[in-house]
């Protein structure tokens, strides 16, 4: 008994974590830590950033979206709706509001534990 206990436990939290996750994700785009971001990536990412749109590998992507955030600058940011389908995928979207007072509208979707496209518009 004891034992299952512990691996509904552990099955329940791990439910949890990938929520918790999107705002960790959030942040440290905001931030610009890539450190955080990089190991959550695919091997292959959807990219967009106003009119730049491609699929890239890991490394490429990590530096179009470091230059991407350098150029936002972003201030704040905020979480305006996560969903996840019946499959493994999930979504977020969230604002952004750059220094200099630009807001733009990000999207992160993921599948597993793993992101696959990450879109950031500026409105």
């Amino acid at each position: 008994m004891k034992k299952l206990t512990t691996i509904l436990f552990l099955f329940l939290g791990s439910l949890s974590i990938f929520g918790q996750d999107f705002k960790s994700i959030v942040t440290a785009i905001e931030k610009g830590d890539m450190e955080t971001i990089e190991p959550m990536l695919e091997e292959l990412v959807d990219y967009c950033f106003n009119d730049d749109q491609d699929l890239l590998e890991t490394s490429e992507f990590v530096t179009k979206l470091k230059s991407a955030i350098e150029t936002i600058k972003p201030k704040s940011s905020e979480i305006i709706h996560d969903a996840d389908s019946k499959s493994d995928a999930k979504y977020v979207v969230a604002k952004l509001i750059g220094e200099s007072g630009d807001s733009y509208r990000m999207f992160v979707y993921t599948e597993g534990d793993k992101i696959i496209e990450i879109r950031i518009n500026k409105e």
